[in-house]
């Protein structure tokens, strides 16, 4: 019985020994240290100030060797001190003076500017906005009409219904395309990336660079008054274009055409442009730029590879879709 008691004693010991010698020499460190409290703070060393260097008088003395009257007087010397000092006073004054004196040590030491803080500021996460976004802004659409009826000769810009129609309509097709029934918005890119050359053709380039940004927005806030021609969507092309319309294809990663440009091509959101009306003319001479990346202007190239993974059937089956009937010459 008295073995097993000191055996358990033994074991207590060992158990509270380390947080009791612990303590110990966490309260010695505590304690030992000084200073105000239990716990001294940390020295923190303060940043080192420029100091500002005493004005100085000029080293030398003029020319004629008087004493400067702006140097402080000399505090009285001892007699054997002034004997002295008068009698190396004529080999100084014959020692020859510089021709011109050293400019004074600046009084303050330049400050250098703080060194910038590597991080993010809250304006790095502020969405960045296209500048066509500003050539919209106070747009006039009858401005925008007269433009579009007249053109503006004098930078060699053409009436735009010589090739777009009265209103915005093209009679006869061809790979002019419909702007009527077109976002404002996305005329105004469309305007801004020909201008910029980011989108390529050379009768629209021209005509873009002769419009001032005003201009620009003027155009197409008045084509975006207008409304499409009329709807036909799905009377041809089969049913390889009504699934690709609906369904896409997803063997393929086809999405369906639906998705960005709306149920039979309507339209969906401000840049992504109303399919439904346009010649099969113009559908198929798009399609076949972004497949051969004479148009690169999609973004992040959703149309250069949703048309590189179309057959030219589907391509044409999908322009007359979107076309419907043939408008009747008048």
């Amino acid at each position: 019985m008295i073995e097993h008691r000191k055996g358990i004693t033994i074991a207590v010991l060992l158990i509270m020994a380390p947080p009791a010698v612990t303590l110990i020499a966490t309260a010695h460190q505590m304690i030992g240290t000084g200073g105000d409290g239990l716990i001294r703070a940390a020295a923190v060393t303060a940043a080192a100030t420029p100091a500002t260097a005493p004005a100085q008088a000029p080293a030398s003395a003029p020319a004629s060797g008087s004493a400067s009257a702006s140097a402080p007087a000399p505090a009285p010397a001892p007699a054997s001190a002034s004997a002295s000092a008068s009698s190396s006073a004529p080999a100084q004054a014959s020692a020859p003076a510089p021709a011109t004196s050293p400019a004074p040590a600046p009084a303050t030491a330049a400050l250098k500017p703080p060194t910038p803080v590597p991080g993010r500021s809250a304006l790095d996460f502020s969405a960045s906005r296209p500048a066509w976004e500003g050539f919209l802004r106070g747009a006039d659409p009858e401005a925008g009409k007269q433009l579009a009826a007249n053109g503006k000769p004098g930078a060699g810009v053409q009436a735009c219904i010589a090739c777009h129609g009265p209103a915005g309509i093209t009679p006869t097709g061809g790979i002019f395309p419909n702007l009527a029934g077109l976002s404002s918005e996305y005329l105004a890119k469309q305007l801004a990336d020909f201008r910029s050359g980011t989108r390529v053709q050379p009768l629209m380039n021209t005509i873009a660079r002769g419009l001032t940004e005003q201009e620009i927005g003027q155009v197409a806030a008045y084509y975006g008054t207008l409304a499409g021609p009329p709807m036909h969507v799905g009377e041809f092309g089969g049913e390889a274009a009504r699934k690709l319309d609906v369904q896409g294809d997803g063997s393929r990663a086809l999405p369906a055409c639906a998705n960005c440009h709306g149920l039979r091509g309507l339209g969906e959101g401000p840049l992504l442009p109303r399919l439904a009306g346009q010649s099969k003319e113009y559908f198929t001479d798009q399609m076949n730029a972004f497949r051969n990346g004479s148009r690169q202007n999609d973004d992040v190239g959703v149309m250069r590879a949703f048309s590189q993974r179309l057959t030219d059937s589907e391509i044409e089956a999908l322009a007359l879709y979107y076309a419907g009937p043939p408008p009747q010459p008048k």
